[in-house]
């Protein structure tokens, strides 16, 4: 049964991948993508990230289902980006969704600007920092700059992902 599942998830996040593969990603990739485990790809794992963070925007929770890593565990958090900004960190599917609602209703918009690859340990392939840029209704008028670093885990979505406001002192993205 199990194998039947992640064959099935396999495919799904294959489809995204394939929807994502008709376009680049619009941020940068960077660092070591190499030594995937057999059945899996740094691509699909890029097309992941990709796929979770228009699933979440979108607070589609069918997509974010099938783009996370809900079978396995995940861990979501944030950091502060403004006082009136709250911590928040999610461990189930409802905690996910219901700070993706909350985050659409206030039209937030993040854009990935550069993900760096930090290679596969197992099935999991590691990335950070992952720089972008957030806006919203309730952040103010000016894009804010983050930083965060999170897990690919391979045939069943990101499985972590820790995000907070960029320090001072982070160049942030190579230009």
């Amino acid at each position: 049964m199990s194998r039947a599942l992640n064959a099935v998830v396999m495919l799904q996040i294959a489809a995204v991948a394939s929807l994502s593969a008709q376009r680049v990603p619009p941020w940068q990739v960077r660092g070591d993508t190499s030594g995937a485990p057999s059945g899996c790809s740094a691509a699909t794992g890029i097309a992941a990230i990709d796929a979770w963070f228009v699933a979440f925007q979108n607070a589609d929770s069918s997509f974010i289902v099938r783009v996370t890593a809900v079978r396995r565990g995940f861990v979501f958090s944030t950091g502060k980006f403004t006082p009136s900004d709250a911590f928040v960190s999610a461990h189930t599917l409802p905690e996910l969704l219901s700070y993706a609602r909350t985050r659409a209703r206030a039209r937030e918009h993040i854009a990935v600007q550069e993900v760096t690859f930090n290679g596969w340990r197992g099935d999991g392939l590691e990335f950070g920092p992952i720089y972008f840029r957030r806006t919203a209704d309730d952040l103010g008028n000016r894009a804010l700059l983050g930083v965060g670093k999170g897990e690919y885990w391979c045939g069943q979505g990101i499985s972590v992902l820790n995000t907070a406001p960029r320090p001072t002192g982070d160049p942030g993205p190579r230009r």
